[in-house]
C-alpha cells in the first residue's frame, strides 16, 4: 500500500495532448501539484505531452514504474493490466469506467481485470474512481484541480462526486488533508486496506469515510477497531433505506436490515457514524481542529439567554453534562460582569456586552477545573463587534487543552466573524444543536476509546455432532427450514433449557402427553409450512386440564385448515409451560459481517415495538452486557418499581450459546428463539420456540 501514496514513479496510461481529456487533466494535475518523482505519459500516438516524452506503452518506459494511472477505454484495460504486470507495476489506479456499475457485461470485464492483476501481484484502486491525492508527496493523481491544503485529515470516498464535494468543502473551511482516496468499485483495494495504512500514517490524525457498502465486513471491523483506538474514524454510510427491506422468515431477519447491521458493526469498531452530509462536515471540522475532551462537562458562554437555553437542551439530548462551575469561577465573574448577567452555566453576558466582557467570562470558564468543553455562542448585536469577539476566540486556538467550538448564530452580520474562526481553526456552526452535536461526538468517541479492550468470547461447550446430525438430515431432505422440534434439538445439544414436549397426532395422544408432562401445557401446530404459528391460531397456552387439551386440539386443527388449507400439518406439539418475562434471542447471518445476534423484548409484538439491540458474533462479556442493557425494556428485567429482578445471567448464557451455534454452523442463516421465557433471579429461563433456516452449503 505504500506505493499508493508514496510512489517514486508514475505512468499515466492514456495521457492525452488534448486539454479536455481526462488523461491530460491527470497529467497536468500531477505536474501542477509539484510531484517530484519520475513521471511518464503513455500514449502510442503522441511524442510529447506537456513537455514530457511520451511512450507507446508502459513496457517501453526505461525506468521502473511503481504506480500506473489508467485512463483508457474499458475494453483496453485488460491489455494494459497485462503490460503493467509484466513491467512490475505495484499499484494500478484505474480511473476508467464501464465496469460493474454498468451491468453484467461490465462486471465480467471487471472480473477479468481482477484476475490479471492478481496473477501479476498488482494492487488495484478502482476502477471507476476519481484517483488519489497525497499532500505530503505533492501528488494529485486525480482529474480534479482542487489540490487541498496540507493537514491531518485523510478522506476516502466510494463516490467520485462525493469526493469532489469533500475537496471543495475542505477548501472553503480551511481544513487540511493528508490523503484523499476515491475507491470506486473496490475491485481490490477497499476501506479495510486503507485503514491498515492510515493507522500508521503519522500525517493522519482523523479519518473521514464515505461508504455505500463493503464487501469484506469482518476485515473492516478488524481494521477499524485497531485504528479507532489510535485516531477517530468518522463514517457517512449512505443507502440507509433502500437495502434495509429484505424478505426474511423470522422476526429477527425482518428487524436486521442492512443499515442496522452497519450501525452495529461501526459501533463495535469504534467508528463515529453520521447520517447526513452536514453532520459529516461538522464532525470532521471539530475532530481535525480540537483536542479530545477529558470528560463530558460542557460550559456555555453566550450573549443571548435564549441561545443558552437551547444549547443546554441540546446537551441533554446528546448525553452531555452541564458543567457545575466552581465557586471561584462564579466569584471571579461576579467581580467583572454586571449583576444582570447569569454567572452560572450557561453563562449569559447579556445583550449589551462588548468583546472585553465576553472574554472575561470565557477565560473564567476555560480556567475552571470542572469544565471539559466550551461552547462560545454569539447572536447579532449592535453593541457587540462580532468580528472582534471572533479574533479574541481565534487567539485561543492551539493554546487550550480542551475543545472550544463556536456557534455564530445569524446571517450576513455573522459571516465575517465565522470566516475568522475558520481561518484560525476554531470550528464554527450556525446553530447551537450542531455545535453541541460535534462536542458530543468527541466526548462519546473518547469514552469509547478509553474503555478496556474486549477480553474475547467465552468458550461454550456443545454436542456439535448431535446438532450437525439434525442439520445434515434436513439438508439431505432438500429442506431450507427446520421444524420447531429440530430447532429445539439443536438448542438441547448446546445446553439451552427447552421444555419437555411431544408430538400428538390425535386428541387422545395430546391428553396422554399432557398428563406425562404435567399441567398446565402449551399446544402448538406442527407444520413445516407455518413459521409464525400465532398468526394462524396455531398456539394455545395455559391449558390446565384434560378437557381443555382435547377441545383445543380439534379447534386448533380447524383454525389452521381454514387459514392455510394446503399446509402440511403433522399434528400438534404438546409441551411444558414456562412463565416469566418474554424476550427474543435471534441470529441472522449477514453477507458482509457474518452472524449478527439480536436481543430484545419478545413475543408477538416484537416487530411492532422494535425494542431490540444487536451485536456481531463472537460475543464478549462486555458486548453481551451492552446489548441487554441497551433495550428500552431493560428496567423491566432489572426489577424496576420494586419488581423482582429477572435472571439476567441465564439470559446471557442463552446469548452466548446461540452465538456459539452460529459460529459453529455457517449453514444456519437465521436462528430465532421467540420467546425465551425469563424467570426471576435464580430461576433460569427456557426456550419455548425455535425457528431455524439453513442453506445447503456450509460457506
Amino acid at each position: 500500500m505504500r506505493e499508493l501514496f508514496e510512489a517514486g514513479s508514475i505512468a499515466v496510461i492514456g495521457a492525452s495532448p488534448r486539454p479536455e481529456k481526462v488523461g491530460h487533466v491527470i497529467l497536468r494535475n500531477l505536474i501542477a501539484s509539484g510531484y517530484s518523482g519520475d513521471l511518464y505519459p503513455v500514449n502510442p500516438k503522441a511524442g510529447e505531452i506537456l513537455g514530457l516524452k511520451a511512450y507507446p506503452d508502459v513496457l517501453s518506459i526505461p525506468g521502473p514504474v511503481e504506480m500506473a494511472v489508467v485512463v483508457v477505454p474499458n475494453t483496453v484495460v485488460p491489455t494494459v493490466m497485462e503490460q503493467a504486470g509484466a513491467k512490475g507495476v505495484k499499484i494500478a489506479v484505474v480511473i476508467s469506467a464501464g465496469f460493474r456499475e454498468t451491468g453484467p457485461e461490465g462486471a465480467e470485464l471487471e472480473h477479468r481485470v481482477g484476475e490479471i492483476a492478481a496473477r501479476h501481484g498488482v494492487r488495484v484502486l478502482g476502477p471507476n474512481c476519481l484517483g488519489v491525492i497525497s499532500t505530503r508527496n505533492r501528488m494529485n493523481a486525480t482529474f480534479t484541480d482542487d489540490f487541498p491544503l496540507a493537514g491531518h485529515v485523510a478522506v476516502t470516498s466510494q463516490s467520485g462526486a462525493m469526493g469532489t464535494i469533500l475537496l471543495d468543502w475542505a477548501k472553503g473551511t480551511r481544513i487540511g488533508f493528508s490523503q484523499f482516496v476515491s475507491v470506486g468499485n473496490k475491485l481490490d483495494i477497499d476501506e479495510a486496506d486503507l485503514l491498515a495504512y492510515l493507522r500508521d500514517d503519522d500525517d493522519t490524525k482523523v479519518i473521514g469515510m464515505y461508504i455505500e457498502g463493503t464487501r469484506r465486513g469482518r476485515e473492516f471491523i478488524e481494521q477499524a477497531s485497531a485504528t479507532s483506538r489510535r485516531k477517530p474514524i468518522i463514517a457517512l454510510k449512505a443507502g440507509r433505506t433502500s437495502t434495509g427491506a429484505k424478505a426474511a422468515s423470522s422476526h429477527t431477519g425482518a428487524l436486521s436490515g442492512s443499515d442496522m447491521v452497519y450501525s452495529t458493526a461501526m459501533a463495535e469498531a469504534g467508528v463515529v457514524r453520521v447520517r447526513t452530509m452536514d453532520e459529516f462536515f461538522d464532525l470532521m471540522q471539530a475532530f481535525a481542529s480540537m483536542p479530545l475532551p477529558r470528560g463530558d462537562g460542557v460550559a456555555i458562554v453566550t450573549n443571548a439567554g435564549g441561545l443558552g437555553v437551547m444549547a443546554a437542551d441540546a446537551c441533554s439530548d446528546h448525553g452531555l453534562t452541564m458543567a457545575s462551575l466552581s465557586r471561584e469561577t462564579v466569584d471571579r465573574m461576579k467581580k467583572s460582569l454586571p449583576e444582570e448577567a447569569n454567572f452560572y452555566n450557561p453563562v449569559d453576558v447579556i445583550g449589551d456586552a462588548d468583546a472585553a466582557r465576553y472574554e472575561l467570562a470565557l477565560s473564567a470558564v476555560l480556567d475552571d477545573p470542572n469544565v471539559n468543553c466550551v461552547l462560545a455562542m454569539v447572536a447579532p448585536s449592535d453593541l457587540l463587534d462580532v468580528t472582534e469577539v471572533a479574533r479574541m476566540l481565534a487567539d485561543y486556538a492551539g493554546r487550550i487543552e480542551m475543545p472550544l467550538v463556536a456557534a455564530w448564530v445569524g446571517g450576513a452580520d455573522m459571516a465575517a466573524g465565522a470566516a475568522i474562526l475558520r481561518e484560525a481553526g476554531i470550528p464554527s456552526y450556525e446553530s447551537p444543536d450542531r455545535a453541541v452535536r460535534a462536542l458530543a461526538a468527541m466526548v462519546h468517541y473518547q469514552e469509547a476509546r478509553d474503555r478496556p479492550a474486549d477480553d474475547g468470547a467465552p468458550v461454550v461447550e456443545g454436542d456439535r455432532r448431535r446438532a450437525e446430525a439434525v442439520l445434515e438430515a434436513a439438508c439431505s431432505a432438500g429442506r431450507t427450514a427446520l421444524s420447531e422440534a429440530e430447532g429445539k434439538e439443536i438448542l438441547r445439544a448446546y445446553g439451552v433449557n427447552v421444555p419437555m414436549e411431544g408430538l400428538a397426532r390425535n386428541a387422545d395422544e395430546a391428553v396422554a402427553l399432557a398428563r406425562r408432562i404435567g399441567f398446565p401445557v402449551v399446544m402448538k401446530i406442527a407444520s413445516p409450512d407455518i413459521a409464525h404459528k400465532t398468526d394462524v391460531g396455531g398456539v394455545a397456552v395455559g391449558l390446565d386440564n384434560e378437557e381443555k387439551v382435547r377441545l383445543e386440539f380439534e379447534r386448533m386443527l380447524s383454525r389452521v385448515r381454514s387459514f392455510l388449507p394446503n399446509a402440511v400439518v403433522n399434528g400438534v406439539t404438546v409441551e411444558g409451560m414456562f412463565s416469566g418475562r418474554e424476550v427474543i434471542v435471534g441470529m441472522v447471518r449477514d453477507e458482509q459481517f457474518g452472524p449478527v445476534i439480536t436481543f430484545g423484548l419478545g413475543g408477538i409484538f416484537v416487530e411492532i415495538m422494535k425494542d431490540v439491540s444487536q451485536a456481531i458474533a463472537p460475543l464478549s462479556e462486555r458486548r453481551v452486557d451492552d446489548i441487554i442493557r441497551s433495550i428500552k425494556a431493560y428496567p423491566i428485567l432489572a426489577g424496576a418499581r420494586g419488581r423482582k429482578r429477572a435472571d439476567i445471567p441465564a439470559v446471557k448464557d442463552v446469548l452466548f450459546r446461540v452465538a456459539q451455534i452460529a459460529t459453529d454452523f455457517p449453514q444456519i442463516t437465521e436462528f430465532e428463539i421467540n420467546p425465551v421465557m425469563v424467570g426471576d433471579e435464580g430461576q433460569g429461563c427456557g426456550a419455548v420456540d425455535a425457528l431455524v433456516t439453513i442453506r445447503r452449503d456450509k460457506r
